[in-house]
C-alpha cells in the first residue's frame, strides 16, 4: 500500500509538470531560461522515479529515458549554468543554433517527451507490478540457450571484422574517418552486423554471470576494442546501456560499483575516444582532452537538429509528414523489389552527419501529438514488458528492442522496423527450437 502511495505521488508531480509544459507550449511561453529550469526539475523527477518507483533498479525504461535526457539536455543545461566558455571545444558556427528563437521550443518538446514517458511508465507500473523472479523460470536451460545464441552471433561479428582486417582496408587501429571509408563500414552488411552485435551482447548478458561465460565476454571485449580503437563509441555504448537495464530487470539494484563503472565509461572512456577519434589513439595518448561536460555536450548536440527542423517547418522548407516516416519503412519492407526512399531522406541530406532524435521526429510527423504519442506508447509498453518478463529468452528479446530504441534516440526511425523484425526472427527461431525440445521430452 505504501508503494502505491509513493507511486501515485510521483505520478501527480509528473502530471502537474506535464500540464504546465503543455500550457507553456500552447501559450508560446518558452524562453530559454524558463525551459532550462523546467528541464532541471524534469531530471530530478526522473531520478526520483528510478529511486522510488523502480526501487533503485536501473531498468530498460531507465536506460532509454536517461539517454534521452542526455541527448535533449546534455548541451543546453551546461550552457545555461556556466555560459559559452564551458563549450569551448565547439566552434561558434557549430553552436550558432543556440541563438535561434526556437531553441526554447525545442527544449520544451524534450521535456514534454520525457514527462509523458515517465507518467505512462508510472501507470504501467501500477497496473503491472514488477514480478521477475529468476528462480521461478519455467525452463532451467534458458541461460544456456541464451549464451549459445550470444556467442554464435558475436562469432559472426568477429568473423566479419577479421575478414575486412585481413583481406580488405580495415585497420585494427585507425581514425574514425578512415573507419567510415573502410570496406567494413560501407558494406551493405554493416547495419545488419551492428544488429547482430547488439543482439549477441544482450543474449550474452541475459545468460548469467561474466565469470561463468568467459569465452562470450572475451569475444565481446574484442569487438568493443575494434570499435573503440577506430573512434566508435555509440556502437558499444547502446549495448552497454541495455545490458545495465537488463541487470536491473533481473533485480540488480544501483550500487557504488555500478555508479563507478558508469562514471569511468561516461567521463573517461567516451571523452577519450571522442578526443582521439580524428587523430588516432596510437602515439596520441598524451593529446587526450577530457572535460567534465564533454560527454554530455557531445550527446546533447542532438538538440541542434531539433532547432533546425523547427526553423525549417516555420519557414516552409518542408511540411509535416503525418506519419510517413513511421509507415514508409514498413511499406519498404513488404515491397522489397521496388525503388525505396524514406520520408526523412531530405533532412538527412540537408544535415548530413548531424544525427536526429525521436522527439523532433515525432513532432515532424504529428506536431505535439506526435511527441506525446510516441513517448507515451513506448513508455507504457516498455515498462509493462520489463515488469512481466518471466524467463531469460524474453528478457533478452526485450533487451534487444530496448537497444534498438536507444540507438534511435540519436538516429532516424527509418531503421527501427527492420531491426525489430530481425531481432524478432532470432527470438522466434530460438523459441521454436525450445518448443520442439519440449515436444520430444513429452513423447
Amino acid at each position: 500500500m505504501v508503494h502505491k502511495m509513493k507511486m501515485s505521488g510521483i505520478s501527480l508531480f509528473l502530471a502537474i509538470e506535464l500540464v504546465v509544459c503543455l500550457a507553456m507550449y500552447g501559450l508560446k511561453l518558452y524562453t530559454f531560461d524558463t525551459v532550462c529550469i523546467i528541464s532541471i526539475l524534469t531530471i530530478v523527477l526522473v531520478i526520483r522515479n528510478i529511486i522510488k518507483v523502480d526501487q533503485k533498479r536501473f531498468m530498460f525504461s531507465s536506460a532509454l529515458i536517461i539517454y534521452t535526457l542526455a541527448t535533449q539536455f546534455g548541451l543546453v543545461i551546461p550552457y545555461f549554468l556556466f555560459g559559452r566558455d564551458i563549450l569551448d571545444q565547439y566552434h561558434d558556427y557549430t553552436l550558432s543554433f543556440l541563438n535561434y528563437d526556437l531553441l526554447g521550443k525545442a527544449i520544451l518538446l524534450g521535456n514534454i517527451a520525457v514527462l509523458t514517458f515517465e507518467f505512462m511508465k508510472c501507470l504501467a507500473n501500477k497496473r503491472y507490478p514488477y514480478i521477475y523472479r529468476e528462480e521461478k523460470q519455467q525452463y532451467n536451460n534458458d541461460g544456456k540457450k541464451s549464451y549459445i545464441v550470444g556467442v554464435l552471433l558475436l562469432l559472426v561479428v568477429v568473423g566479419y571484422f577479421l575478414y575486412h582486417i585481413l583481406f580488405s582496408n580495415l585497420s585494427l587501429i585507425s581514425t574514425y574517418q578512415k573507419f567510415m571509408n573502410s570496406s567494413a563500414y560501407n558494406s551493405w552488411l554493416y547495419s545488419y552486423i551492428l544488429i547482430l552485435f547488439y543482439v549477441g551482447s544482450i543474449y550474452l548478458a541475459a545468460a548469467g554471470k561474466i565469470k561463468d561465460h568467459k569465452l562470450g565476454w572475451f569475444l565481446w571485449g574484442i569487438l568493443v576494442l575494434i570499435f573503440a580503437l577506430n573512434g566508435n563509441k555509440g556502437e558499444f555504448m547502446y549495448a552497454l546501456l541495455a545490458i545495465l537495464g537488463l541487470k536491473g530487470v533481473q533485480g540488480q539494484k544501483i550500487t557504488l560499483k555500478i555508479l563507478a563503472l558508469a562514471g569511468i565509461v561516461l567521463f573517461l572512456i567516451i571523452p577519450s575516444i571522442t578526443s582521439l577519434r580524428n587523430i588516432g589513439i596510437i602515439g596520441n595518448l598524451s593529446s587526450i582532452h577530457i572535460d567534465f561536460v564533454d560527454a554530455f555536450a557531445e550527446m546533447g548536440m542532438q538538440i541542434r537538429t531539433s532547432v533546425y527542423v523547427l526553423d525549417d517547418l516555420q519557414n516552409g522548407t518542408y511540411t509535416f509528414l503525418y506519419g510517413k516516416s513511421y509507415y514508409q519503412p514498413i511499406i519498404n519492407m513488404i515491397t522489397p523489389f521496388l525503388d525505396h526512399t524514406t520520408a526523412t531522406d531530405h533532412i538527412r541530406l540537408m544535415y548530413r552527419g548531424y544525427g536526429f532524435n525521436q522527439v523532433i521526429e515525432g513532432y515532424l510527423n504529428f506536431g505535439i501529438l506526435g511527441v506525446i504519442g510516441y513517448f507515451g506508447i513506448v513508455g507504457y509498453l516498455l515498462s509493462k514488458w520489463e515488469n512481466i518478463i518471466v524467463n531469460k529468452m524474453k528478457l533478452a528479446y526485450i533487451g534487444t528492442i530496448t537497444c534498438i530504441l536507444i540507438n534511435a534516440t540519436r538516429n532516424y526511425f527509418a531503421f527501427v522496423p527492420g531491426q525489430i523484425v530481425i531481432v524478432s526472427i532470432i527470438y522466434l527461431v530460438e523459441n521454436m527450437k525450445k518448443n520442439q525440445s519440449i515436444g520430444r521430452e513429452m513423447y
